[in-house]
C-alpha cells in the first residue's frame, strides 16, 4: 500500500512536468503499478478468510475489503476491455464514430498477390523507455519494424555539417498560438510554409519558388505579392510568374499568407528537436521507424498525435507496398446522434463560457429520442456514456467525451456501494467497534 501510494504521488508530479502521457506510460500504465494492484486485491481476499471475515460480527469489515476487490476488479475491466475517445459534430450534422483516445501504429505490406496488415497499441513518451520491435515473416520474407525515435512538438532544427549539408533558408511566419515561429527550407526541397508550398530550387511546381544566382536569391510566384519594407515601410505589388530579388526584413503576402526572409545558412541540416519539457496534446508528435526487409533498411518519419485520424504514408520499398500512419482511429456506434443545437452562455458583462449545453437526438434505426447533454447531465444509450466535454472555437459544434464500460462501471460502482454499507454499518451495526465502545462507555457510567 505505501508503494501505491506513492507512486500515485510521485505520478501526479510527472503529469504537471512532463504531460498525461508520461505519468501514463512511466507509472499508471505499467506491468509493477498492475502488480501492486493485483497483490493488493490478492491480501484482501486472503484477509477475508483468514480472519474470518464473513462472520456476522464482521460484517462491515468484510464489506470494506470487498470494495477494494470491486473497484481493483473494476479497473481491470475498464483498462483493458473499455473505450473512450471523443466525438465531434456540427449543428445540424450526425455522427456515428468517435475518435479514440489511445494511439495505434497502424501498417499494411503487400506485394500485388498477398496482403499483411496488423496495428499496435501505443503508448510513447519522451521520458519512457518507447522500444519495440515487430517481426514479421510475409512470404518467407523476414521484414522488422523498429522503434527509432520519438520527438514530442518537434519544430524544426539547423545544425551546422559540411559533409553532408545544404543552404538552409530561414522564414519568419505567424504562429497559431500567436506571435511569430521559424520555418526552415533545404536546397532541392519542397515544404508547406504557412499553407503555401514553397520549393528551393526542386524540381516540383509550387506555390512560391525560390532560385539562386550570382547576385543571390530571386522568386517567382504563381500569385501576385504584395510586399513592404519593414526599415523604409515602402509598399508595393510583385506580379505574379516573374522573377523577383528575394530580400531580407521585407513582408511578402502571398495569397494572403504572410512570411519574412530572415536568414541563409550554408552547409546545414534540418533535423527536429522537442519544443520543450511538457508535451502539448493540441500538436503532433513525430515517429521514427527502422523498417528492414532482407537486411535492407529505411527510416520512416510518422506524424500524429490524441484525437488526430492520421493520414497513411504510402511508399515502395524493397519489391513491397507500405502504408504507415500513427495515431487515433475510429470507433463506429450501432446508432447515429444528430447536433440540433448548441447552446453557450456567458457570465454576465464577460465572454467566460459559464455553461454549454448539446440538443441531441439519439437515431436508432426507427427510432428516435431528444436528449440534453450537459455537465453532471450524460446521456447513457446502449452502453455507451456521452459527457458534454468542449465545443468547437465558432461555438457551432459540440465536442463530446465517449466512454464504452458497461461492465467496469457496474463492477465498479457494486464497490462504491460496499464501501458505503461498510461506513454505514459501522454506525448503526450492533457489532460495531463504535456501538461495543459505546456499551462500554454506557455500563462505566
Amino acid at each position: 500500500m505505501l508503494v501505491f501510494a506513492s507512486s500515485i504521488g510521485f505520478a501526479t508530479f510527472i503529469e504537471n512536468d512532463y504531460g498525461t502521457m508520461a505519468a501514463k506510460s512511466l507509472i499508471f500504465n505499467s506491468w509493477w503499478l498492475e502488480l501492486c494492484l493485483l497483490l493488493l486485491c490478492a491480501i484482501f481476499v486472503y484477509n477475508i478468510f483468514q480472519y474470518n471475515l464473513y462472520k456476522i460480527r464482521k460484517l462491515p469489515t468484510l464489506f470494506l475489503h470487498l470494495s477494494f476487490i470491486f473497484i481493483i476488479i473494476g479497473s481491470g475491466i475498464t483498462r483493458y476491455i473499455g473505450k473512450d475517445g471523443v466525438m465531434r459534430i456540427r449543428e445540424g450534422g450526425m455522427n456515428n464514430q468517435f475518435i479514440s483516445s489511445s494511439l495505434f501504429l497502424d501498417f499494411k505490406i503487400h506485394d500485388n498477390k498477398k496482403e499483411y496488415s496488423s496495428q499496435k497499441k501505443l503508448l510513447l513518451s519522451s521520458v519512457s523507455n518507447n522500444q519495440f520491435s515487430i517481426p514479421i515473416n510475409f512470404e518467407d520474407i523476414k521484414i522488422n519494424i523498429e522503434y527509432l525515435d520519438f520527438i514530442h512538438d518537434p519544430i524544426d532544427n539547423v545544425v551546422y555539417n559540411e559533409i553532408a549539408g545544404r543552404d538552409v533558408l530561414e522564414f519568419i511566419i505567424p504562429a497559431s498560438s500567436g506571435g511569430m515561429q521559424s520555418e526552415y527550407i533545404s536546397r532541392h526541397n519542397t515544404k508547406k510554409i504557412n499553407g503555401l508550398n514553397v520549393s528551393f530550387e526542386s524540381e516540383f511546381k509550387s506555390d512560391f519558388e525560390i532560385y539562386q544566382n550570382t547576385k543571390g536569391f530571386y522568386f517567382k510566384s504563381k500569385y501576385d505579392v504584395e510586399y513592404m519594407n519593414m526599415e523604409n515601410q515602402l509598399k508595393g505589388v510583385l506580379f505574379k510568374n516573374k522573377q523577383h530579388p528575394l530580400n531580407h526584413k521585407v513582408l511578402y503576402t502571398v495569397n494572403g499568407k504572410n512570411m519574412v526572409f530572415k536568414s541563409h545558412t550554408p552547409d546545414a541540416l534540418i533535423n527536429q528537436i522537442s519544443n520543450g519539457i511538457k508535451n502539448d496534446d493540441s500538436k503532433s508528435d513525430l515517429l521514427k521507424l527502422k523498417l528492414t526487409v532482407e537486411e535492407v533498411d529505411t527510416i520512416i518519419s510518422l506524424y500524429g498525435n490524441k484525437g488526430l485520424i492520421s493520414p497513411k504514408t504510402y511508399f515502395y520499398f524493397n519489391n513491397f507496398f507500405f502504408s504507415f500512419s500513427y495515431g487515433s482511429k475510429n470507433y463506429s456506434l450501432p446508432f447515429a446522434i444528430f447536433l440540433k443545437d448548441f447552446q453557450l452562455e456567458r457570465y454576465p458583462g464577460s465572454d467566460s463560457p459559464s455553461s454549454f449545453a448539446s440538443e441531441i437526438e439519439v437515431i436508432d434505426g426507427q427510432k428516435k429520442i431528444d436528449y440534453r447533454i450537459f455537465m453532471n447531465n450524460v446521456l447513457n444509450y446502449r452502453g455507451y456514456r456521452f459527457f458534454q466535454s468542449s465545443y468547437d472555437k465558432d461555438e457551432k459544434g459540440t465536442i463530446l467525451s465517449v466512454n464504452k464500460d458497461r461492465w467496469g462501471t457496474i463492477v465498479t460502482y457494486a464497490g462504491y456501494l460496499s464501501l458505503l454499507i461498510s461506513v454505514l454499518s459501522l454506525i448503526i451495526y450492533r457489532f460495531s467497534r463504535i456501538n461495543l465502545l459505546s456499551k462500554q462507555i454506557n455500563n462505566r457510567t
